[in-house]
């Protein structure tokens, strides 16, 4: 294996890590980045209609709380 290819998969880890953590911390801030990647897409590539766009907007918003577990959906429920 070349230097250059275990510098990519150090990189992939580095930044798989690090949304992980970001993940854990602000699931708020990444579901919204995430649906907004999504709507983005729906206008950038218009095969992705508003209604699939949203439909996955609407499973990140159910999915991630699970995801990162339970200590990133105390954060997301109001107290």
């Amino acid at each position: 294996m070349d230097t250059i290819s275990a510098y990519f998969i150090a990189l992939y880890f580095r930044a798989f890590l690090a949304l992980q953590e970001f993940a854990e911390k602000e699931p708020v801030r990444l579901r919204a980045a995430l649906t907004s990647l999504a709507l983005g897409l729906a206008v950038i590539f218009p095969a992705i209609d508003a209604g699939t766009a949203e439909t996955i907007g609407a499973v990140g918003v159910v999915a991630l709380p699970l995801l990162v577990g339970e200590s990133a959906r105390r954060k997301v429920t109001p107290a």
